[in-house]
């Protein structure tokens, strides 16, 4: 980047990425459903136990959008909203301890891991909106979603590993937030959650309107989601079907390593073909379908497409949210940073079952070939309406970011 950062800006921009670390938690904890169900609570079932550890993102959205609607009023800081995220999921992790022997514990850490990533998760991002120019944003929107899926591979690898020796294992690799906190304690800068010139007058500042762009863009993670998610969500049951089933969670890490360097490249490639981008990421999962389901029996052609696939997040994520920082400001910031990085993308990972794997199943039965196929052509024209749109809003004015 040409664009020099001062010192304080950079230890910020190191602070938001390590947080980017610590945001899919969830992967060091799915390992040890299995183990769950089968030695620690075997009178629940498996969809009980499953909708118990999936507390976090049914409450993150609404407890987010909350903690946004009070930054945006000045009644809250996005220091303390961060920090105390942070620290919450750190504590959940300690608890996890000394909590881990009713059911009810699995309960309570779970409420307590979804309040706290409501916490920092688009708070974080919006931090970026704040305090970077549009070079900077641009960039740090790439290096951030390699970070989420270099700490998904890490908490994935870590959390599995823990969970064979203890059925919690998984929940201690959320001490790891604890010294991100700290660091972000001493990074973030003290801002008053009300503005020196409303304490004169004592008037409390009103938030700027969103721009009809938040929406667009959310409207294309939201999508984006429901066909990204396909993929992991049938990959061990796709492999099973190979005899391969006990290397699914290589495939997973490979798919995260996919989205980790594609975000390195992001910042190039959004100054080039800006806003298309978001058309480029369905691209990538179409061809990344395709090969799953033109190659089903060949374990490397499954690496090589699940790594191409995984790129299509660091593609579609961080161009949304750069190209929504530019029509935001600090007012409202928070609030629409919550609706693309957690609102938008929590609830079409939430459907995307409920779409696809109905859907498929009502027309081919249990194959995740034809599954994969079906969804690949979705995908395919999704980049083609998304394409299509943005090259209305250019000739009509709209600039593609």
């Amino acid at each position: 980047m040409n664009e020099k950062m001062d010192k304080r800006k950079a230890f910020l921009m190191w602070s938001i990425l390590l947080i980017a670390m610590v945001q899919m938690p969830n992967l060091a904890l799915t390992p040890g459903i299995n183990n769950i169900k089968t030695n620690v609570f075997p009178d629940k079932s498996l969809e009980t136990i499953q909708t118990i550890m999936n507390i976090p993102n049914l409450i993150s959205p609404f407890v987010t959008i909350s903690v946004a609607w009070l930054i945006g009023r000045g009644l809250f800081t996005k220091r303390a909203s961060i920090i105390g995220g942070l620290f919450l999921v750190a504590l959940t992790g300690a608890l996890s301890l000394v909590c881990h022997s009713e059911f009810w514990h699995l309960v309570l850490l779970s409420i307590c891991l979804g309040l706290g990533l409501s916490g920092y998760i688009s708070a974080a991002t919006s931090l970026i909106v704040d305090n970077f120019t549009e070079k900077q944003r641009q960039m740090i929107s790439g290096y951030q979603t390699s970070f989420i899926n270099g700490g998904g591979i890490i908490m994935s690898l870590c959390g599995g590993l823990l969970t064979t020796v203890m059925w919690y294992g998984g929940y201690l690799m959320l001490l790891l937030a604890l010294p991100v906190g700290i660091i972000a304690l001493l990074a973030i800068p003290k801002v008053s959650p009300v503005k020196q010139e409303d304490k004169t007058t004592g008037v409390k500042p009103k938030a700027s309107r969103l721009p009809g762009d938040v929406f667009l863009y959310g409207a294309f993670i939201f999508v984006f989601m429901l066909v990204y998610n396909v993929i992991g969500m049938n990959l061990s049951t796709h492999m099973k079907e190979m005899g391969n089933s006990a290397i699914a969670g290589y495939a997973t890490a490979i798919q995260m390593c996919g989205g980790a360097v594609c975000g390195i490249f992001f910042g190039r490639l959004s100054r080039k073909i800006g806003d298309y981008t978001t058309a480029l990421s369905f691209t990538v999962i179409f061809v990344g379908m395709t090969l799953l389901n033109l190659f089903p029996q060949s374990v490397p052609v499954t690496f090589l497409a699940v790594f191409v696939a995984g790129a299509g997040m660091s593609l579609m994520l961080p161009q949304c949210m750069f190209s929504v920082s530019k029509v935001v400001d600090e007012s409202n910031s928070a609030l629409a940073t919550s609706i693309t990085s957690c609102i938008c993308p929590g609830f079409g990972a939430f459907l995307s079952p409920k779409v696809f794997t109905r859907i498929t199943t009502v027309l081919f039965g249990d194959s995740t070939v034809l599954r994969y196929r079906f969804v690949s052509f979705v995908a395919l024209a999704c980049a083609i309406a998304v394409f299509a749109i943005i090259t209305v809003r250019s000739k009509r004015g709209r600039k593609p970011v």
